[in-house]
């Protein structure tokens, strides 16, 4: 039999897949693939570079437009003496709003940004409230603390009990301290302050005294005892007494006013011309000089004519009185018959047309004639009594000659032709002294006026020019028959 041929195994066993082997070593970027990997990678960097950079943008604009709403919240906070108050109002709104905005991004990343700002800014926020708060405080303090001085300043003006005097004093000092002791206020600035105390009350001081008989010796030695010179300089002080001697001088200086006293204002400022301080300040010095000077001449002005005023009402007064008398007596003797008889209603419509009359006349006479003297508006009031009295007695003489004219004692038609006839009359020299006062006087009223020997009286001689050619203008249509009637009657002629 055969005999099988046997070999004996060099190597040892292995489970390794049969394989190739070679001596050849290959580069992994030797091929033009593995080349652009470099290329690849930069782009990749570019490409997430970009988008931060735009997410981060995205964020801070948004972030921007949040802040631009926060910063109201902080804005209607800043009143809040609360500060904690103040905190919790602000972080409601913030977080409400916040959430509400975030709400509305999708991206995340962008989302997380925005929350990483605003938790920055958050912060800051809580500390502006914080310090918006205390201002708020330290300003509402000083406003309460300023009106309880100035109540205190105020009553300490108005009173001249020494003791309560010294009370509000007190008073406004201690409040000034405690309110330095709530603010930590330094020593210089509290010292300040309470010289501004002094101050103000030196000043109130001031007012009361001015104008008071012994008023300068109480201020000058109120000043010596309260060492005003530390807290007051001379300039301060010097406009400060002015001013309170200027007032209490307005209060006494009312033109017209009875009871001014012009007198005592010339005495004040001559007062205060001659104040000088104890440090040898003269008050009428510089700017405060020249105020003085004015003051004096205003009020030796005003005093003039505060005389002139007194004397024109006394005089007004009188001649008020003297032709209301006129008047009353006029239409007294118009309606009053005597004997218990009773008036008659045309006496009784006559005298009120009468009064009237009389009134406006005297009125448009003091209008247009303000600088006349007493005299000489007694004269006028009665020469008007006198001619209103006559132009009722020849109506009624009128009436009983002819009840056809149906006239009032304004009749146009009378008045042109009896002015006629008069103005004939004084052309001949005829005319009753008393008539032509009478239209010298209506002549003055209606602004026509003339020099006669240096005295002004009315020009009727212009006045007839202008006041005839109206009258006649103003004539009504009327018969012949009338007119003559007219003519005959104011002639003084019998028509049989």
């Amino acid at each position: 039999m055969p005999k099988i041929p046997t070999f004996t195994a060099q190597g040892r066993p292995t489970t390794d897949a049969p394989s190739v082997r070679t001596g050849i070593q290959l580069s992994p970027t030797a091929t033009p693939a593995a080349g652009l990997l470099p290329s690849l990678n930069a782009l990749t960097d570019y490409s997430i570079k970009k988008r931060d950079t735009a997410e981060k943008v995205e964020a801070a604009k948004k972030v921007f437009e949040i802040k631009g709403e926060l910063d109201k919240y902080l804005e209607s906070e800043k009143q809040n003496i609360n500060d904690e108050d103040a905190i919790n109002n602000f972080k409601t709104k913030y977080n409400n709003y916040v959430n509400q905005q975030l709400g509305g991004i999708k991206n995340n990343r962008v989302k997380k940004r925005i929350q990483q700002n605003l938790d920055l800014e958050y912060s800051e926020y809580v500390y502006n409230i914080k310090n918006n708060s205390y201002k708020a405080l330290e300003t509402e303090s000083l406003t309460v603390i300023n009106n309880e001085i100035n109540s205190l300043s105020g009553k300490y003006a108005t009173s001249d009990n020494p003791i309560l005097k010294v009370k509000y004093k007190t008073q406004a000092k201690e409040k000034v301290r405690q309110f330095a002791e709530d603010f930590d206020l330094p020593k210089n600035v509290l010292d300040k302050k309470l010289e501004a105390i002094d101050r103000d009350f030196l000043l109130a001081d001031m007012q009361q005294f001015a104008g008071k008989i012994n008023g300068a010796s109480e201020i000058k030695n109120l000043d010596d005892a309260l060492n005003g010179t530390k807290f007051l300089n001379d300039q301060d002080f010097a406009s400060g007494l002015y001013n309170s001697y200027l007032q209490s001088i307005s209060e006494i200086t009312i033109k017209g006013d009875p009871n001014s006293d012009y007198d005592r204002a010339v005495e004040l400022i001559d007062e205060l011309k001659q104040f000088e301080r104890s440090n040898g300040y003269k008050v009428k010095t510089g700017d405060i000089s020249v105020k003085i000077d004015e003051l004096e001449q205003k009020i030796l002005t005003e005093q003039i004519q505060h005389e002139n005023l007194m004397k024109t009402q006394g005089n007004n007064e009188i001649f008020s009185n003297y032709s209301g008398d006129l008047q009353r007596a006029l239409t007294k003797s118009i309606t009053d018959k005597g004997l218990g008889i009773p008036a008659e209603y045309k006496d009784e419509l006559a005298a009120a047309e009468i009064e009237t009359e009389f009134k406006e006349t005297i009125q448009s006479y003091l209008i247009a004639n303000p600088d006349d003297t007493l005299e000489e508006k007694k004269e006028f009031a009665r020469s008007l009594t006198y001619s209103l009295k006559n132009i009722y007695e020849n109506r009624k003489i009128e009436n009983l000659i002819n009840n056809k004219l149906e006239k009032n004692i304004f009749d146009i038609q009378f008045e042109y032709q009896k002015t006629i006839n008069d103005m004939l009359l004084l052309k001949e020299n005829k005319l009753d002294p008393e008539v032509l006062k009478q239209y010298k006087k209506l002549a003055q009223i209606n602004g026509f006026t003339i020099q006669v020997d240096g005295k002004k009286e009315g020009d009727i001689k212009t006045f007839m020019s202008e006041y005839l050619p109206i009258l006649k203008s103003q004539i009504k249509a009327t018969t012949i028959g009338e007119w003559y009637v007219i003519w005959i009657f104011s002639r003084g002629f019998k028509t049989s």
